[in-house]
């Protein structure tokens, strides 16, 4: 692939007086450029960088500070622990191409088949567990921002189709919230950003979306991911795990606005899909699967609202 000067610039930042040798486009991101970069160093030795570029392509609307938070973001989670990968340089103004970081290389894959799922679920729930304990204080200065509010956003994202139109009624009346304490959220745990290696989690990526908020956001977007993934048992299973995780770590956490978010989670993602890359037959199984979730979802708010 071509060699952009952003790259160049990255490279030299990330270790100076090295020289770029392959560029290697990385599958995944729909609103970041990411690439593997090898780098040359003066004396030959060679090592790999991750490269990631926002570009905002999906519309997300992040701020021209989106890379310089993911850089400060990994800073603190990799000081607490977090399988996260280090960053190593920043441009976090926007250049000609948009504003970029730099990370380490993490070799890995996305979770083994579904013969191992139950450990796959098992280690992402641990892991959302623990990023849910870190004291927020801690990112104080990273400057997140609060998770965007349910109710004043879903109008937007929901379809004109009968569920639509149901939950935005639902939504009109008025809903009835009850939520947890603020935590650190991931903004977009689900499968396809979480590495494993020999079996084990390697890192969590994709941080852009980071935010602070109900816990419940990332147990939602986990949720309808997994059950995309592995089907409604795993979704369920996962749920089990981590509400167990987070109590272990004196964190209970409370189902009730649960039904609210993962009528959020799923709309958003059906509103988005089209930009996701996919391919006509797994896009379109991907959208029976989560407008399944949402109508699901929508049920269980009404019957709560009724209650």
């Amino acid at each position: 692939m071509a060699i952009s000067e952003d790259m160049r610039a990255a490279a030299v930042a990330a270790s100076p007086g090295s020289r770029i040798v392959d560029a290697v486009p990385l599958e995944g991101g729909s609103s970041a450029h990411v690439v593997r970069l090898t780098l040359e160093s003066s004396s030959g030795d060679r090592s790999d960088v991750v490269f990631r570029q926002h570009a905002d392509r999906t519309g997300k609307g992040h701020a021209a500070d989106v890379a310089d938070k993911e850089y400060r973001l990994a800073e603190v989670l990799v000081g607490v622990g977090l399988p996260v990968p280090t960053a190593l340089a920043l441009h976090g103004r926007t250049t000609s191409e948009g504003p970029w970081l730099v990370t380490e290389w993490v070799a890995g894959s996305p979770p083994p088949a579904s013969d191992h799922v139950d450990d796959v679920i098992t280690q992402m729930a641990d892991v959302l567990a623990r990023l849910h304990a870190v004291d927020p204080d801690r990112v104080a200065g990273v400057g997140l921002e609060p998770i965007e509010d349910p109710v004043t956003a879903l109008p937007a994202y929901l379809a004109e189709d009968e569920t639509g139109r149901s939950i935005a009624s639902l939504l009109a009346a008025g809903v009835e919230r009850r939520p947890n304490p603020e935590v650190l959220l991931h903004g977009d745990y689900w499968p396809g950003n979480v590495l494993f290696r020999d079996g084990e989690i390697a890192a969590v990526l994709d941080w852009e979306d980071a935010a602070l908020g109900d816990p419940l956001v990332d147990l939602a977007c986990a949720r309808v991911e997994i059950e995309c993934a592995f089907g409604a048992s795993a979704s369920a299973r996962f749920a089990d795990e981590y509400l167990g995780r987070a109590a272990e770590r004196g964190r209970a956490v409370d189902l009730h606005d649960l039904a609210l978010w993962d009528v959020y989670v799923s709309a958003t993602a059906l509103s988005a899909m089209h930009l996701w890359g996919l391919t006509a037959a797994d896009e379109a199984e991907r959208r029976r699967t989560t407008h399944g979730f949402l109508a699901s979802a929508g049920a269980r708010l009404s019957l709560r609202s009724r209650s």
